[in-house]
């Protein structure tokens, strides 16, 4: 049976070796979006002649050349340590960096980005072409670093919204038990500082948002029925 991407009387079929040539993302999807179906083989970093070159700066930096061809041939429990020692660099580098030390990566004190990516998209094209799509965990948590880290904006912008709104339900909950609600008050309750409270209110509406939640509560703090509180107005004659 031919492998990934193979004719079945061996080598790379015409998509893969197509891309290979070229490895562009144009390129790539311009190959996809012709023929959706089609398996294209995409490793094109690392290999054994890669290592040989790579060997000293592999050293200079605390890697093993044996663990790094395992990684090549996608052995899971190698590329897992390999990307447990990447952290544990990054974690050391940082710490310098903090201490006041500069200049690491000039000095060798740190792991330079460009050795980092290099190691990265060799565990990644090693998956691919040893046709082997299991990715270990530890090598998920590297690249989501290396992506904007376990909290990226996104994230944040979402945990403000939420967070946001807790305050203004807390609030409106307090103002139906006759309570005047502050911003150092909600702060507590949500663990922040009053300032971050004050920063989800930027336009000066937190009583008017704080007053139309309030109107859900009654008098003891408890949810009333929502027919009640969407009730339309009376119609007057």
């Amino acid at each position: 049976m031919a492998g990934y991407g193979s004719k079945e009387d061996g080598g790379y079929n015409e998509q893969s070796l197509a891309y290979k040539k070229a490895p562009s993302i144009e390129h790539y999807v311009k190959l996809r979006r012709a023929d959706p179906s089609a398996e294209i083989e995409v490793a094109v970093i690392g290999g054994m002649d890669q290592l040989y070159f790579m060997e000293g700066e592999l050293r200079k930096y605390g890697f093993d050349p044996e663990m790094i061809a395992s990684v090549l041939d996608a052995d899971p429990e190698a590329i897992s340590e390999v990307s447990l020692q990447i952290m544990e660099k990054l974690i050391e580098a940082k710490n310098l960096a903090k201490a006041g030390q500069t200049h690491l990566t000039r000095r060798g004190l740190a792991i330079p980005d460009k050795l980092v990516n290099w190691l990265i998209a060799c565990m990644l094209d090693a998956l691919s072409w040893n046709d082997d799509l299991y990715i270990p965990r530890d090598l998920i948590v590297l690249i989501r670093e290396r992506l904007g880290g376990s909290n990226p904006e996104y994230e944040q912008a979402s945990d403000a919204h939420q967070k946001r709104w807790a305050a203004i339900t807390i609030g409106g909950q307090l103002k139906a038990r006759g309570i005047k609600p502050s911003f150092r008050m909600l702060a507590g309750a949500l663990n922040v500082s009053p300032s971050t409270v004050m920063r989800w209110f930027p336009d000066g509406d937190f009583e008017k948002e704080i007053a139309r939640v309030a109107t859900w509560f009654d008098e003891n703090g408890q949810l009333r029925d929502l027919k009640d509180v969407f009730q339309p107005p009376l119609q007057t004659k």
